[in-house]
């Protein structure tokens, strides 16, 4: 019966994976679909399905610890997660460690045995939504590794995202990562590919990104007739839609397209090109590991506001069955 119910798990978060191949929902199926599996094993006596349950749970501990640490490095230090233009409120901040602090004191009071006789049941859409919310992020871990296993091999067209220039005018180590791989990418190529980069102007920038962008391409040795600037985007999105208009002029409507960008960064940009109808592949640019927790925990926070509706309504839901459950 166990390894059944596994089976259907398993082919239907590999059906989803095929379908919507970097959509976040296939992802977060991966994720219930294999906490299911370790949930039902966990229940079983053979050796086997111990073996999976121990090693499941583990999994999820890491999980766990990585996005609690993700969590107290936007806490502690929002100045290394967000943008300049991007401040975290105090009040946000304060709303994040007062769910934080009625989290534990939940969780506290219901391994101590007189949860109910207390008023901690009335908060219990706390636990609930913060588990939606890791359920979440192991999604978003899962996309992101999924994005950077499958990567493209062959482009006609290869869209380079921008990033913040330093000092106004210069390449970053960030976006000199993702020309650099851009450059190795195009080298590898047997018909000549054009290379599409994408950025405009920040407010603390004195050119805008794709001109640095074309510039520093050219002084690697790049054909300057094989290189398109897309100037005016300010984001992800904006990056994606402005591109889009110039690939469509290209031969062939640019022809095989291939998002390059950084690792952590590069399943939110498949993710938002499949919204748009966008039909493309993506390649990651390393990133040095010192950056990493930093920039993971601000594509996280990008990640969540691509549907705050949702989460939204997700949260009200749960306040209203939470308060329903005890007044009936």
């Amino acid at each position: 019966m166990l390894l059944t119910v596994s089976v259907i798990l398993i082919l239907l978060a590999v059906l989803l994976t095929f379908w919507q191949p970097h959509g976040l929902s296939s992802a977060v199926m991966t994720c219930i679909g294999g906490g299911l599996i370790i949930l039902f094993a966990s229940f079983s006596r053979h050796p086997g399905w111990q073996l999976v349950a121990h090693l499941g749970w583990g999994l999820i501990t890491i999980i766990g610890v990585v996005g609690l640490f993700s969590l107290l490095l936007i806490l502690n230090a929002p100045n290394l997660v967000v943008r300049k233009k991007e401040r975290l409120t105090y009040g946000l901040l304060a709303g994040i460690w007062l769910w934080l602090i009625l989290g534990v004191g939940w969780s506290f009071r219901l391994a101590s045995g007189h949860f109910g006789e207390s008023w901690w049941p009335w908060v219990t859409f706390i636990p609930a939504f913060s588990a939606y919310l890791g359920v979440l992020y192991g999604a978003s871990l899962v996309g992101g590794l999924r994005a950077n296993v499958w990567r493209a091999r062959r482009a006609d067209t290869i869209l380079i995202l921008g990033a913040g220039l330093r000092n106004g005018h210069e390449i970053g180590r960030v976006l000199g990562s993702r020309l650099d791989t851009a450059l190795a990418l195009a080298r590898r190529q047997k018909d000549p590919v054009t290379l599409l980069v994408s950025g405009g102007q920040g407010p603390d920038e004195t050119i805008s990104e794709a001109a640095a962008m074309a510039a520093y391409l050219e002084a690697h040795g790049w054909p300057s007739d094989q290189i398109v600037q897309e100037t005016q985007a300010t984001s992800t999105l904006t990056n994606l839609l402005y591109s889009q208009r110039l690939w469509t002029k290209l031969p062939q409507q640019g022809g095989r397209i291939v998002i390059v960008t950084n690792n952590y960064h590069l399943f939110r940009a498949e993710h938002l090109a499949s919204q748009l109808g966008i039909r493309c592949g993506g390649y990651p640019a390393p990133t040095r590991w010192g950056y990493l927790p930093a920039a993971w925990a601000r594509e996280f926070l990008a990640i969540i506001m691509l549907h705050p509706r949702l989460h939204r309504s997700v949260l009200i839901g749960m306040v209203a069955t939470n308060i329903l459950w005890f007044l009936i």
